[in-house]
């Protein structure tokens, strides 16, 4: 969700610092599972568009139970993304047995 490359002027720039954006944008906690065009088409919007563009339209919504879980949230900030990162590590502990 959070971009790479976020627009000037953007929430992202807002809700994250330089190096918080370094810390999250590749991690776990950050990602959701879309296909190419999903992906493709939400760019590097704000939260909300974003999220709009990836649930609504002619592609549909989600088949990813971890995808679809971002509908419940109405911003996308630092403390999310580390209480996602942690409940995500811990799913993929139990999964794997590690």
């Amino acid at each position: 969700m959070l971009p790479q490359n976020p627009k000037q002027q953007s929430q992202w720039l807002r809700y994250f610092t330089d190096e918080q954006r370094g810390q999250w944008t590749h991690r776990l906690g950050n990602l959701i599972l879309l296909n190419r065009t999903k992906n493709a088409y939400a760019q590097n919007y704000d939260f909300t568009e974003k999220k709009a563009k990836y649930f609504t339209g002619r592609h549909g919504v989600s088949t990813f139970a971890l995808t679809s879980q971002v509908l419940q949230h109405q911003e996308w900030k630092p403390e999310l993304l580390r209480k996602r990162q942690q409940r995500l590590l811990g799913l993929l502990a139990d999964e794997w047995d590690v």
